[in-house]
């Protein structure tokens, strides 16, 4: 068991879908100051707090349990702010859910990291052209990374606007058709994304929400505009 290094799989983890579980906030503040003084080869399992979600990936978003629950709050609200702190608080982590006892689970861990430092060389799953003849919400809806849910879409004609209009923003990337009664109850998608130095857009994140699962994806895509403004929405 070991820590993440960085530069050799940040390339690997981007875009992989990671199911969000919950622990202590103490407990992974001690795993995070273990892993920034080189010891996070010796974290072997974290204890987790209900609601417990398997990843068919292995691959896991660990949150301190307080930032957890209101992380979709954060996405909806557009607080940028209080997302890059979930980065810097959270762990990526590779590993398989164990049972403890009754109605205890832990998170046997094979690779880990904090979430920022992953980040910090991670690059995005993908590039989308945009303005070159294609449809953008199509390559995007289309990407293996942003098709996390059964009924939902990545992103929308609105919240692709909100993307491309905006030097940092986060909130609902999709939300289902007012005029299709039978999604009423499907849950928006929310990504958070920013102006690039490139002139690019990088979707820093995007939460998939189905039923009481939530998947977090980091970097899943990037968008290069090639258009001398961004695209109108169709009447």
């Amino acid at each position: 068991m070991h820590a993440v290094h960085a530069r050799s799989l940040a390339h690997e983890v981007s875009g992989l879908p990671l199911s969000i579980v919950l622990a202590d906030g103490e407990v992974l503040a001690a795993i995070r100051e273990r892993i920034e003084a080189g010891d996070g080869a010796d974290v072997e399992s974290i204890p987790l707090v209900p609601p417990f979600h398997v990843s068919d990936d292995d691959a896991y978003l660990v949150l301190p349990e307080d930032i957890g629950v209101e992380l979709r709050e954060m996405f909806a609200d557009g607080d940028v702010d209080l997302l890059a702190d979930a980065m810097r608080e959270g762990l990526f982590v590779i590993g398989t859910l164990e049972k403890e006892g009754r109605g205890k689970m832990r998170l046997a861990v094979d690779e880990v990291d904090v979430v920022e430092r992953l980040l910090a060389k991670m690059p995005y799953a993908d590039t989308i052209e945009v303005g070159r003849g294609a449809d953008p919400l199509a390559a995007l809806n289309g990407l293996p990374q942003c098709r996390n849910t059964v009924a939902s879409s990545f992103v929308d004609m609105a919240g692709f606007q909100k993307m491309v209009r905006s030097s940092e923003q986060a909130g609902a990337s999709w939300r289902p058709p007012t005029d299709r009664k039978d999604m009423a109850g499907v849950d928006p998608t929310y990504a958070w994304s920013r102006r690039l130095p490139d002139g690019r857009i990088g979707v820093e994140a995007a939460l998939f929400c189905e039923y009481e699962e939530h998947v977090c994806v980091l970097r899943p895509a990037a968008l290069r505009i090639a258009l001398p403004r961004p695209l109108e929405a169709a009447p």
